[in-house]
């Protein structure tokens, strides 16, 4: 029978892992890590998990920005650092992003965005920008937004 922090435990922890979410290689040695399984321990069950398929990075960025995309709040530079926050390599991503990416229309999320502000407001114009900033969008598509819809210092007086 095997002890406590076999490799036999740490495998059988990281598949009930897996059958709950897609994880990284990174996030499953971390999640094994804190469970004290020994580093040797980790390495060989990570490796062993990655020759099987049971984790594939490639797969887990795919479907993260799969996902980031059909929920459309989020900018490219903000899916890219969650992606590297989950311990993806930046190779990794790149692959990834080229392949789902191709035909995304930045410019039609933020506008998409940006219905939920009153834009006649100066301050919901700002605080629009702001939250575009904040979830990645180019500054670029940005600026197009923001340029839309005339702002209210703009108009002119019709009663002259």
């Amino acid at each position: 029978m095997d002890q406590p922090g076999s490799k036999e435990d740490a495998y059988l922890y990281a598949l009930r892992l897996l059958a709950q979410r897609d994880l990284s290689v990174e996030e499953v040695r971390q999640r094994l890590l804190r469970r004290h399984f020994g580093t040797d321990v980790v390495n060989i069950v990570v490796q062993h998990l990655v020759t099987e398929g049971a984790i594939n990075d490639m797969r887990v960025a795919r479907e993260s920005i799969a996902f980031a995309l059909q929920r459309a709040r989020s900018g490219p530079l903000v899916i890219r650092q969650k992606l590297a926050k989950r311990g993806i390599d930046r190779d990794t991503i790149d692959a990834a992003w080229h392949d789902g990416t191709v035909d995304v229309d930045w410019l039609a999320i933020a506008e998409a965005i940006k219905e939920r502000y009153d834009m006649r407001d100066p301050r919901q114009r700002a605080r629009c920008a702001r939250y575009l900033d904040r979830q990645g969008f180019p500054s670029s598509v940005i600026r197009v937004v923001m340029a839309t819809e005339e702002s209210p210092e703009k108009e002119t007086d019709t009663w002259l």
